[in-house]
């Protein structure tokens, strides 16, 4: 164990005596002034139209540049703290954080008279201390329990390397999940929109007092040493959290004989590709005499665009990803043999149009089963090739008689099952 030494050498008595004479004097006082700005949801960039974030800074701006006229006054140093709301993954709230206090750093570089050596920066990622805030003046019937675990438990705990609890875990779990939830929709959009503090520190001198000059006598006692143990060290642990990597489905409309994946580019943006395999025959006569068919081989490519807030950009709708509402382009084309009473068609098609989706959860789970909803509309081109089959199970015979095909309607609709595959994600 780390042991401090303190050593006390002297037991002072101190009798004071009016002197004839004063001597002049002067004391210093350190002063602060302190001010936040505010940032959008997931964002970084200083927009002075948000809130009051132009009139505080440019207040700021003005005060700065009134001190350093004051010839009794000398700005010492500028801190500016940055935060972000907990729930999002935690190198995420790091980085976030940093790139907030930055930013502020580069306009009061920029606007005002401070150098980038009078400012120093810092992130402090999830704004736990703002979360324990905000729980202090509600009326809610948890908070005190939620407070006392905010001050209690270390962010990241670890046993023999690995990790096994902390902060964020443990108010997740708390009540099962109820109260996570709860501050989730009541806490959360404040913790969002801050983003970072403002401090600057002031030394300022008074004005001239007389002082007066006072006996002093001292006398020595013996030296005491007192051994204090060190603090325990804090103990930071990453956490590991499930992360959306895609998406397979399979339209029900087609049960069994097609399949398709989808993966997420952000939260707004996603890519997909579905394929089908319908090459099956089916009989409309008693015996197996081939003369009727349906196959085809058929796949598609989308993109998709996710709409609503819940996938506006940050670190916090990432649980949101290929959920809700969203439009999407496609382009499709395949193979196909359609047969009836000896007479069909084969050919090759392609096409383009546009779907709307709506994907909803089965479950309470964040990655649980989900199911889409799709119906989309566009233009399909084939030229199909007639053909006869003269006899049960025969060759297919090309006529040279040929069909120009153009369609404009209703070309995509799925009911579909979806399995979210996720990956471990551990965030320092």
């Amino acid at each position: 164990m780390t042991l401090n030494r303190y050593r006390i050498p002297f037991l002072v008595l101190i009798s004071c005596v009016l002197a004839s004479a004063g001597l002049s004097a002067q004391t210093v006082r350190t002063d602060s002034l302190e001010f936040s700005v505010f940032f959008r949801q997931g964002l970084s960039e200083v927009d002075l139209n948000y809130r009051d974030n132009g009139k505080n800074l440019q207040d700021f701006a003005d005060t700065v540049a009134t001190l350093l006229e004051d010839p009794l006054s000398d700005l010492k140093h500028v801190y500016i703290e940055g935060a972000a709301s907990p729930e999002g993954a935690s190198d995420l709230n790091v980085r976030l954080a940093g790139d907030r206090a930055r930013n502020i750093k580069e306009w009061l570089v920029g606007n005002t008279v401070l150098t980038p050596g009078q400012i120093s920066t810092g992130g402090v990622g999830a704004d736990w201390a703002g979360l324990a805030r905000l729980v202090s003046k509600t009326e809610w019937e948890h908070k005190d329990t939620v407070c006392n675990i905010i001050r209690t438990t270390p962010v990241w705990i670890r046993k023999d390397g690995v990790i096994v609890d902390g902060l964020k875990k443990r108010l997740m779990e708390l009540y099962g999940g109820t109260a996570w939830n709860w501050m989730y929709a009541n806490l959360f959009p404040e913790l969002r929109q801050g983003g970072a503090s403002v401090k600057c520190y002031i030394t300022r001198a008074a004005d001239p007092v007389e002082a007066r000059r006072d006996t002093v006598v001292m006398r020595q006692v013996d030296t005491v040493y007192v051994m204090v143990p060190a603090p325990a060290p804090t103990v930071y642990i990453p956490t590991i959290e499930k992360d959306l990597l895609m998406a397979v489905r399979t339209n029900l409309l087609a049960p069994l004989m097609n399949f398709g994946v989808e993966v997420p580019l952000g939260n707004r943006w996603s890519v997909g590709g579905d394929w089908y395999y319908t090459w099956l025959w089916r009989h409309w006569s008693k015996e197996l005499d081939m003369t009727n068919c349906m196959q085809l081989l058929g796949g598609g490519l989308d993109v998709r665009y996710w709409l609503g807030e819940s996938h506006a950009p940050g670190s916090h709708n990432r649980a949101n990803r290929l959920l809700g509402h969203s439009v999407g382009a496609d382009l499709y084309g395949g193979y196909y043999d359609f047969e009836r009473d000896f007479k069909g068609y084969q050919g090759e098609y392609f096409g383009l149009g546009f779907d709307y989706k709506y994907t909803a959860r089965l479950n309470r789970r964040r990655y649980g089963l989900r199911m889409e909803f799709t119906i989309g509309v566009g233009y399909i081109h084939s030229d199909a090739r007639e053909y006869k089959v003269f006899t049960a199970g025969g060759d297919a015979i090309k006529t040279g008689a040929t069909k120009n095909i153009n369609w404009f309607g209703p070309t995509k609709a799925g009911i579909s099952l979806v399995i979210p595959i996720t990956r471990n994600v551990v965030h320092e």
